[in-house]
């Protein structure tokens, strides 16, 4: 009796469990900006970067010290933007409708809810940079092969490389969604992800002389760790962390902002 119990339980728990995923599939689909957001950010990213490698002045370059790869990825410094606003909207639009008593009303289980949601953002969102990095590298790599500056996927570290561009901008991603979970207001919630993925970078310049830790954590410095496949010289060493502190920083980014943002969408009783 109690196997029976237990397995129409777990029954019930999969059958929600799937219901509410497709759910929050469809909502994410069948939002018009959601749809157009990922859109402009892989013309961007993919776009920026092609022409940035297109542009490079071969006559002043050295191809022994230029990276081949981030040099292909220029253009997602301006994607990562899109992307935390396409996080931002996948809740703050809730929340701004009302749509979201709705979804309370029609599955209570907030913890699921939001598991729900956080899994389609994150399935959804690496698919599409993972597709976006790839061709950003294979672009940029056949206008360097002209100049016999390009690499393979199969030269040492170019496969992490192009695997964490794809990681980092989903990681973004991810921030922007648990930004707006704690702001609920997208306006708001756009300011606090512009703040803390470009006004940082100046703000913790400011402190350079006391201590680097503060560039160290930057999401920015982060990415360009992980996304290089040069050694990184100059004054620009000392402020950005090495592959392995790059990656435990972007996992303690998505730690502590999901953790706090489930916190507040769960403990909300309004």
């Amino acid at each position: 009796m109690r196997a029976a119990l237990r397995a129409a339980l777990r029954a019930a728990l999969r059958a929600a469990l799937t219901a509410a995923l497709r759910a929050e599939w469809i909502k994410l689909r069948t939002v018009r900006s959601i749809a157009l957001v990922p859109a402009i950010a892989v013309v961007f990213g993919v776009g920026v970067g092609f022409l940035d490698v297109s542009s490079i002045d071969w006559t002043t370059t050295d191809p022994a010290t230029l990276d081949p790869v981030s040099e292909s990825f220029a253009g997602f410094q301006f994607a990562e933007l899109a992307f935390a606003a396409l996080g931002v909207l996948a809740i703050s639009s809730e929340y701004g409708t009302g749509l979201i008593d709705t979804t309370f009303l029609a599955m209570p289980r907030r913890g699921m809810t939001y598991g729900a949601k956080v899994v389609v953002l994150a399935a959804f969102v690496l698919v599409i940079c993972v597709i976006s990095a790839f061709t950003a590298f294979f672009l940029g790599q056949a206008v360097l092969s002209r100049h016999h500056a390009s690499v393979s996927l199969a030269d040492h570290g170019v496969l992490r490389a192009v695997v964490c561009a794809a990681v980092y901008m989903t990681v973004v991603t991810l921030v922007g969604f648990a930004v707006g979970a704690l702001i609920r207001h997208t306006a708001g919630a756009m300011g606090a992800m512009f703040g803390l993925v470009f006004l940082a970078w100046p703000l913790a310049r400011a402190v350079e002389g006391v201590s680097t830790l503060p560039s160290k954590l930057l999401l920015v410095n982060a990415a360009q760790a992980l996304t290089t496949i040069r050694p990184i010289t100059g004054p620009p060493a000392a402020r950005v962390p090495s592959p392995g502190q790059a990656a435990l920083i972007l996992l303690g980014y998505v730690v502590v902002f999901m953790a706090a943002a489930y916190w507040r969408f769960t403990s909300d009783r309004r």
